[in-house]
């Protein structure tokens, strides 16, 4: 299995750890605008290779999107030609938005998720591999994937260690709003 990683900070750094942990032999694919966060990517072994573009990590399996909330927004209209059975996965902080973004072509490709953890540390030199393990991950408007796409995700999160907590994106982002 392909894996692309958009976003090589802590974020996707630590999920590239888990991932190559949990799965050895799948091809972990990263992709950061900062060339140093490529570099210490692989160097540390957090992916296998780094992409050269956005439109090159289309053919992945699975797509990690790893990166700021508008970031996302901007990657899911890049995405309109993934296969049809890839599942992309959002990491954003804020839902509601990311959601009413996503083209009416990929909805069933889309999972919105929200990992409840990281540190005060940033950069792929402060991906630690026990970011994911026993944390909550919540999985918002999972109704609207595909059912592929939902069992893929389903898999992923709880194979890293992650509980898995259900809820629409906007009482998601009123609840995070408290915190």
């Amino acid at each position: 299995m392909k894996i692309g990683i958009i976003g090589l900070g802590l974020m996707g750094g630590a999920l590239g750890i888990a991932l190559k942990k949990r799965y050895p032999s799948y091809q972990l694919i990263g992709l950061d605008h900062n060339t140093l966060h490529c570099s210490q990517a692989l160097e540390l072994g957090l992916v296998d290779t780094i992409a050269s573009t956005l439109e090159s990590i289309v053919e992945c399996d699975v797509i990690f999107l790893s990166i700021p909330v508008d970031g996302i927004i901007a990657a899911l209209q890049t995405l309109k030609s993934v296969k049809p059975e890839c599942t992309i996965i959002d990491l954003g902080s804020t839902k509601a938005k990311i959601v009413a973004s996503v083209p009416p072509l990929i909805r069933k490709n889309f999972i919105a998720a929200h990992p409840m953890t990281g540190t005060e540390k940033f950069g792929p030199t402060a991906a630690i591999e026990a970011l994911y393990q026993e944390k909550v991950v919540v999985l918002c408007n999972l109704e609207e994937s595909g059912e592929h796409q939902q069992k893929t995700a389903l898999k992923l999160f709880r194979d890293i260690g992650m509980r898995i907590v259900f809820m629409r994106a906007a009482e998601h982002d009123r609840h995070a709003a408290f915190i």
